[in-house]
């Protein structure tokens, strides 16, 4: 059994590759996964749905049940999850999926919604047949998607995993501790400014973004990457401004529920299912068994 408190932050940066603890023996690693299907190699499906005037593209691998779904960050595809889905697709079904006018899904009307986004993949799991519950888990502005469907669809979703995910506050407190602009001022700055001007003028997103809210007790991982790579010709000390503002923010993102695990990686950069896989797989098994143990 995992011990859990109403929050907590855990080390997962001393998970190993095979998904344990570093002080754990291989036969305490295994007990803390759920029971692998009986295909030593996943079955997978793939195709694309229409959901009205665009099909979107969507690949499944596994069997079982609750089905994980993942949900890319800005601008990427369902392949960034790569080394993590035939993993879970062990122990249960897993999808992942390419968002309208990306990858291998068709263009679709513009501007589009955050509140858009979480229709279409609604409307893709019921036009492929992939039944909740879900425990979704979402990569960076993934992880707000995720959270915004967990709030249209709170009856679907037994469990979350947000990894590094955004947070609707990010851009303006970083905008906030930027220093007065000067005509001489680094690119980089320039393109922070101009980049959090850019989200702090759209009121549309984000007011769809700040609605949701208490997860309640919901099963909740929250991980976090503070290896961030920054520009190096920024302010002295702004840098180390921007990553204490992440962590505060990711720490508020665990505090969505009662019933999370937050972890904080000092190895991964921002694409922690690409740097440290493991964790992120461990994370969904740990949530699968913790779903599976409260159903028996």
């Amino acid at each position: 059994m995992r011990l859990r408190t109403a929050y907590r932050i855990l080390p997962l940066v001393l998970l190993l590759l095979l998904g344990g603890l570093a002080a754990c023996t291989q036969d305490e690693v295994a007990s803390s996964q759920p029971p692998a299907t009986a295909e030593s190699t996943p079955s997978s499906i793939s195709g694309w749905i229409d959901v009205g005037a665009y099909r979107l593209y969507y690949h499944c691998m596994g069997a079982g049940t609750p089905v994980v779904i993942l949900e890319a960050g800005w601008g990427d595809v369902g392949e960034t999850w790569h080394l993590v889905q035939p993993e879970v697709a062990r122990y249960t079904q897993v999808c992942a999926y390419d968002r309208v006018g990306l990858g291998r899904s068709d263009p679709g009307p513009e501007p589009r919604t955050y509140l858009d986004a979480v229709t279409d993949l609604h409307m893709l799991l019921a036009g492929a047949e992939i039944s909740p519950p879900y425990i979704l888990v979402g990569h960076s502005l993934g992880g707000m998607y995720m959270r915004l469907y967990t709030d249209q669809y709170a009856d679907e979703v037994v469990g979350l995993v947000l990894v590094d995910s955004s947070h609707p506050e990010s851009f303006t407190r970083n905008a906030a501790v930027l220093p007065p602009e000067t005509p001489d001022e680094s690119e980089s700055l320039r393109f922070y400014r101009e980049w959090f001007d850019s989200y702090r003028r759209d009121p549309t997103l984000r007011s769809e973004l700040l609605e949701p809210g208490s997860l309640g007790d919901l099963p909740l991982v929250v991980l976090t990457a503070m290896n961030k790579q920054r520009a190096e010709d920024l302010p002295a000390g702004l840098n180390e401004q921007f990553n204490q503002i992440w962590l505060e923010l990711q720490q508020e993102l665990a505090l969505l529920s009662t019933n999370s695990t937050h972890g904080v990686s000092e190895v991964s950069e921002h694409f922690i299912q690409h740097d440290e896989p493991e964790l992120v797989i461990q994370a969904i098994l740990d949530l699968l068994l913790e779903v599976r143990s409260a159903g028996d």
